[in-house]
């Protein structure tokens, strides 16, 4: 439980952090510096992954990495799905996709280990589903209108229970899908 709310606090600081970036920058100096960041970070997993071992990069790993995964796995897929979503989708959009997967994805782990009872798919629970949806939704909600924050935590909390694509991938692309689409109905 120590590792998981760990990381998944290292996941909100970094996935705000991104979010905060990409509204204040805008969206082409934001698709600079995130093909920046995921090019260092294939770069830093692939000399990991050969065997070498920088110490500060070992360090962070150790404390943060689940074991038998890729190096850097996790990170490398949230800054992928930021980097999609902003080709495709303005700079508020996807500020608001990537606070939904910040958001959703670290309190449903968090609240699913501590209060899961009710399997739904895999490990994911319903309970952990839920918390990560209210814990989206009470986020981005001031910023926009109720029922598309609500359809993108929804849509968001679905991929995350059953996509089978890694959720930091998928999860900022529905959302902004979601937000675009209900935008153009309401």
């Amino acid at each position: 439980m120590r590792l998981e709310t760990e990381r998944n606090m290292v996941h909100l600081v970094v996935g705000s952090v991104l979010a905060l970036g990409i509204v204040t920058f805008g969206k082409d100096t934001s698709l600079i510096a995130i093909a920046g960041i995921l090019l260092a970070g294939l770069l830093i997993s692939e000399i990991v992954r050969r065997g070498h071992k920088p110490p500060l990069v070992m360090w962070f790993l150790r404390r943060m990495e689940r074991p038998g995964v890729r190096p850097g796995k996790g990170t490398i897929n949230f800054f992928l799905g930021a980097f999609i979503a902003l080709i495709f989708f303005d700079a508020q959009t996807v500020f608001l996709s990537v606070l939904i997967l910040a958001f959703l994805d670290s309190f449903s782990t968090v609240g699913g280990l501590a209060f899961g009872r009710r399997k739904v798919y895999g490990k994911k629970t319903l309970e952990g589903s839920a918390i990560g949806f209210m814990a989206a939704f009470f986020v981005v909600g001031p910023y926009m209108n109720p029922f598309i924050a609500a359809a993108a935590c929804l849509a968001a909390t679905l991929t995350e229970l059953f996509c089978p694509i890694d959720d930091n991938i998928a999860i900022p692309i529905v959302s902004a899908v979601t937000i675009a689409a209900m935008g153009a109905i309401l």
